[in-house]
């Protein structure tokens, strides 16, 4: 009964926007503009339209309440860092938002002039700071004339103009975010702020001014600092660095301290030049908008940013493992362990069903981690696992982990985890398991649309980063054509010993 009235209530959602329904001359309309409008009642009725130079939109409209949500997904993140740039995208992303020549300036022609002083003393520190016998005099000269400068460059400075706009157009929810893979910038604006966003954002990605570069980096550092006393982070990094040897994956968003410190103006302008580019990007528009008006602005405020060939991304692919590795990391806190075994990219044809494991072991209080480790064992604080860390552009992690609680030690807990996954490459999962994961899988789609923010999230980031933005919806076709048997298979596959990384936090007093 429940299989069937979650089906329905799906198929009711995706009804209510086809049926705020297109009509067929709307369609025809837009289809003769050169757009593709999603009419398989299976999906949302997307509209999809791509720029000359390549710059794509998905546009969904949702006439309920008057807002509309953006997501701007360039296919640039970590991963993407040179070797010796690492957390040069997170850098990036925090400097999207100090400006361009008409905002956050009061004189950018005097302003330039100074920011090109602070470049060429930054790059002379640069290279004084990188020698082996490094002249201290004159680094702190370099040092002082930074500083002299920077001060200098305030007078024209005007702080904070680009959240102060948005904040008066009414924004909500303005923020960016950098990850192994990709790196997205989203906002919720009024539904009559359209235009007004197609103005901002195509001057801030076409025009960047990358002021305050040396400070913001000091802020990055920081924080860089401060994760090194968050064990969970130091953790996550530790399993990252070990299960990876070659692949960028290895590498911290935030990057590597000595790397960050030196990263100066000209690398980021020259990581912009290379990732920021309209054929790297989907936007998706989510909300009360017109799907033929936005298209119209689109055209008028993105068509003349420039198309580049995107450089080569074919990056080192990591070796087989063939060993199984534990790591043992020491630090004032509470025992954790942290598990990752090798499994492929998020497009791979096994995905599902490891989708559908992981929701077997850890989805809620029926889950198999909860009910013998928590609650029949006692053993653990928690207990869970997930799929594709740090990311599905490349072959990455299938995660298990948990807290032991006192009276139980990390290798007891490793222990039972394993077990839990050994029953079921023995024993494949129940019929009921398998309907509770689609049952789940169903509900979480229809949590998604009912948020703007959520599904132009998920839009663009499958668009984008994995080539299809209903990779989630042929998905739950695919775990729905899945059998018991398929679930062992795919535990038996990936989740064994030679793939297998494990870090264990270890409590010092």
């Amino acid at each position: 009964m429940k299989k069937i009235f979650l089906s329905a209530v799906l198929t009711a959602v995706l009804s209510a926007f086809a049926g705020a329904q297109m009509k067929q001359d709307k369609i025809s309309f837009l289809e003769k503009m050169g757009a593709v409008v999603e009419k398989d009642p299976k999906y949302p009725p997307v509209i999809s339209y791509t720029l000359k130079n390549g710059m794509k939109f998905l546009i969904l409209e949702k006439k309920f309440v008057p807002t509309v949500s953006f997501t701007m997904m360039f296919k640039v993140g970590n991963v993407d860092n040179l070797q010796g740039k690492s957390g040069l995208a997170h850098l990036f992303e925090h400097m999207a938002f100090k400006g361009t020549k008409t905002i956050n300036t009061s004189n950018y022609e005097a302003e330039k002039k100074i920011l090109d002083k602070i470049e060429e003393t930054a790059l002379l520190l640069n290279e004084e700071d990188k020698k082996s016998a490094r002249d201290e005099a004159k680094i702190k000269k370099l040092k002082d004339e930074l500083s002299s400068l920077e001060k200098e460059a305030e007078k024209y400075a005007v702080r904070e103009e680009l959240w102060k706009i948005y904040n008066k157009l009414g924004e909500h929810g303005l923020n960016a975010f950098t990850s192994t893979d990709y790196t997205g910038y989203v906002i919720e604006l009024p539904s009559n702020r359209l235009e007004a966003w197609m103005t901002i954002e195509s001057d801030r990605f076409q025009n960047p001014v990358l002021r305050d570069f040396y400070k913001e980096r000091s802020v990055v550092l920081e924080e860089l600092r401060m994760n090194q006393a968050d064990p969970n982070r130091v953790m996550w990094q530790t399993l990252l660095s070990n299960a990876f040897v070659a692949h960028p994956y290895r590498n911290p968003t935030i990057g590597w301290e000595d790397d960050v410190s030196h990263l100066t103006r000209t690398d980021a302008e020259n990581f912009y030049k290379k990732f920021y580019v309209p054929n790297n990007c989907t936007v998706a528009v989510v909300g009360d908008v017109d799907a033929e008006k936005t298209i119209k602005l689109a055209e008028k405020y993105f068509s003349s940013w420039q198309s580049k060939p995107l450089p080569n991304t074919d990056y080192t692919k990591e070796p087989a493992q063939n060993s199984e590795k534990t790591i043992k990391l020491f630090y004032k806190a509470k025992p954790m362990v942290k598990i990752g075994y090798k499994i492929p990219a998020g497009d791979h044809k096994d995905i599902p069903a490891l989708i559908v494991l992981s929701e077997i072991l850890s989805s809620g209080k029926t889950s198999r981690f909860y009910k013998e480790i928590v609650e029949n064992k006692k053993m653990a604080l928690y207990a869970n696992s997930y799929v594709g860390f740090p990311g599905d552009r490349y072959p990455s992690l299938f995660i298990t982990q948990g807290a032991p609680k006192e009276g139980f030690t990390n290798e007891d807990l490793d222990k039972s985890l394993t077990e839990e996954i050994e029953k079921i490459k023995n024993i494949p999962p129940t019929q009921w398991e398998l309907q509770k994961v689609i049952n789940n899988y169903e509900v979480s789609l229809i949590t998604q649309l009912e948020s703007n923010a959520g599904f132009s999230n998920a839009l663009a980031s499958n668009d984008r980063i994995l080539g299809d933005w209903k990779l989630q919806w042929k998905q739950l076709e695919d775990i729905k054509k899945l059998k018991p048997e398929d679930i062992s298979a795919a535990a038996a596959k990936y989740l064994k010993a030679e793939n297998k990384t494990a870090v264990y936090l270890i409590e010092t007093k």
